[in-house]
């Protein structure tokens, strides 16, 4: 026992020691110091000269002054000033000050707003100060009245940022009012947050016409082909924001005075009567689109390779007709095909020994004009595609996707130029590994440039589509060399099934149902003119959109707006989120589309 406690004794003094000499070494080399945390708060402003929502404002100065130095940062982008003003104020930065100095004589009577937004940022971590409005009034009462609302795209229902909100004021006899964009720069002007919204404040009382634009080149006037718009049908009024009404319960249900049983189906009654007791505050949904000439336009027509003429439209035509000036054909010398879209006119030419020819080409008895096109390639070119001109290999694509098509779906074999000659007898089909027979035929008949097989697929299988060599000739001489397609089928395991109930709550127009994937590619499309359940199967396990299109004009397909002619973009509507489609299972969802756009900010 003795032994023990000397050795304890010994080793608590080594410890005291080795615990002394790291201090000592901590003492003799110190550790530089951390900084302490980083700076994250904005500046603060302590005091402004006129103080800010003053009035009787004669000066063309104002002072800004911060608790800390500041410096500026895209003041030309970032400030704008409501009512707009002919040239932006200067901007100078004199110690932990901003002074802001007018270049013109301000109106007399007016309520100013200048928006800063971002334009402030302290001069040490660069943090901004956000959304700061100054407002004053030349005259002796500030306006006080307000809109608010939200910007959204009408046929993605994303929310547009950074875009002008405007107003105009109905007092103008010479200019329409909806002409006043194109004309008139805003009374008023607003921009839009992050997240689509917009408040335009310290307004007057007035009837106003409510437009947003987004401004190419910032001058405030609809005036370029590629700038969007949005309007609001009817002229609106602003109103006090305090004005809205307070929508608890507590505060709208006098208990004492309700003497009711405690059911559900009374106090549904009663929620019911609270909320339509309620007046609803003016929210204004712009739904932003970029206008289309509406008349018809060639927009290109050329010999784009060897035997192919390509007339493109602006949109899809009706009734194409494009005819040769000044020579006649004995026999056919073209294969025409139309492309899915209806936009695209393709003219596959025959053995001819015309190098050129003038055409006329209208659509509808609508002539939209006349073109002279060469028929031949010439050299250079002829020798850019010098693939194209091989006399064997035959250029074709299939619907096969990684080795795999998928089982509800026929194999399909697209062609680069239109085939002439064929003997689809000479093909083998092996199933696994077993041969069996198959037909095998051309889909557009007349174009010859798709084949088809149809077959009963066994899932998980291995299947070889032998297409033995000089079975084809194409518009070029070309034969093919011996074609080996092989692919597998998935499983039905592989697959889920989405079942949709779509109840519509107006049945006036039908409804374009689109199912989307993950880069918002339209995977299936239904039109219903009726509320009806949608069943969607054999979907690839991952994340799906629902989209409907409400389709106003029934042409089929979304169309954009007309401001002029005061048509709005037909309206959009999403599904309130993802859909998670896993393998193997079957999904369902009730869908209510109802008469507002839903935003996709839900869905993202």
């Amino acid at each position: 026992m003795r032994i023990k406690r000397k050795h304890i004794y010994t080793f608590c003094l080594l410890l005291c020691e080795i615990v002394i000499l790291w201090v000592v070494h901590q003492c003799a080399n110190p550790s530089s110091p951390t900084g302490g945390p980083r700076d994250i708060l904005p500046p603060i402003i302590v005091k402004t000269v006129p103080k800010n929502y003053s009035v009787n404002f004669n000066s063309d100065k104002i002072y800004l002054y911060f608790d800390e130095f500041v410096k500026l940062k895209n003041v030309s982008s970032q400030v704008f000033i409501s009512p707009p003003v002919e040239k932006l104020p200067k901007f100078k930065v004199v110690g932990k000050s901003v002074i802001i100095q007018f270049e013109e004589e301000l109106r007399d009577n007016v309520t100013y707003v200048i928006y800063l937004r971002e334009s402030i940022v302290d001069i040490t971590e660069g943090n901004p100060l956000t959304d700061y409005s100054f407002v004053f009034s030349t005259g002796n009462k500030l306006d006080s009245l307000s809109i608010q609302g939200e910007v959204i795209n009408a046929f993605g229902i994303f929310p547009e940022e950074d875009v002008f909100v405007m107003l105009y004021q109905n007092n103008n006899d010479t200019i329409p009012l909806d002409s006043l964009p194109y004309l008139v720069k805003p009374i008023y002007v607003s921009k839009t947050s992050s997240n689509g919204r917009f408040e335009l404040n310290n307004l007057r009382g007035d009837m106003y016409k409510l437009f947003a634009l987004k401004d190419v080149n910032s001058n405030l006037l609809y005036d370029l082909p590629n700038e969007e718009i949005a309007f609001i049908d009817s002229l609106i009024f602003p109103i006090h924001l305090e004005q809205m009404p307070d929508t608890t319960m507590a505060d709208t249900l006098n208990v004492q005075d309700t003497v009711v049983a405690d059911t559900s189906e009374n106090l549904g009654m009663i929620l019911d009567s609270i909320q339509s007791a309620i007046p609803e505050y003016p929210f204004y949904s712009l739904r932003m689109f970029n206008e289309i000439d509406s008349v018809q336009k060639l927009k290109s027509a050329e010999l784009t390779k060897e035997k192919l003429l390509s007339f493109i439209f602006r949109f899809p035509v009706r009734q194409p007709v494009v005819e040769p000036i000044g020579h006649h054909f004995e026999e056919e010398w073209k294969i025409e095909e139309l492309n899915r879209n209806r936009d695209t006119l393709r003219f596959w030419l025959l053995d001819m020994d015309i190098d050129s020819l003038t055409f006329k080409i209208s659509d509808d008895t609508l002539i939209l004009d006349t073109v002279e096109l060469p028929l031949k390639m010439r050299e250079k070119k002829r020798k850019l595609r010098k693939a194209e001109q091989s006399p064997v290999n035959i250029k074709y694509s299939t619907n096969i996707e990684g080795n795999t098509l998928d089982i509800n779906k026929s194999l399909v074999i697209k062609y680069t130029y239109p085939i002439i000659n064929y003997d689809f007898t000479r093909i083998l089909f092996i199933e696994q590994e077993d041969t069996i027979p198959v037909d095998m035929y051309i889909v557009d008949m007349g174009i010859n440039r798709r084949s088809r097989i149809d077959h009963k697929w066994k899932e998980n299988t291995l299947y070889t589509v032998i297409i033995t060599d000089s079975v084809m000739t194409d518009l070029l001489n070309r034969q093919n060399d011996s074609i080996n397609i092989v692919f597998k089928t998935r499983s039905l395991e592989d697959y889920g099934l989405l079942i949709v109930q779509v109840d519509l709550l107006e049945t006036v127009n039908p409804y374009i149902i689109q199912l989307l994937d993950e880069k918002e590619r339209v995977i299936n499309e239904r039109i219903i003119r009726q509320s009806a359940q949608l069943i969607f199967e054999y979907l690839k396990p991952g994340k799906y959109f629902l989209k409907a299109i409400r389709d106003a004009n029934r042409n089929s397909r979304w169309d954009t707006g007309d401001h002029l002619k005061i048509i709005q973009p037909e309206k959009v509507f999403y599904f309130n989120s993802p859909i998670d489609v896993r393998a193997n299972w079957e999904i369902k969802e009730i869908w209510e589309i109802g008469t507002r756009s839903t935003s996709k900010n839900a869905v993202n």
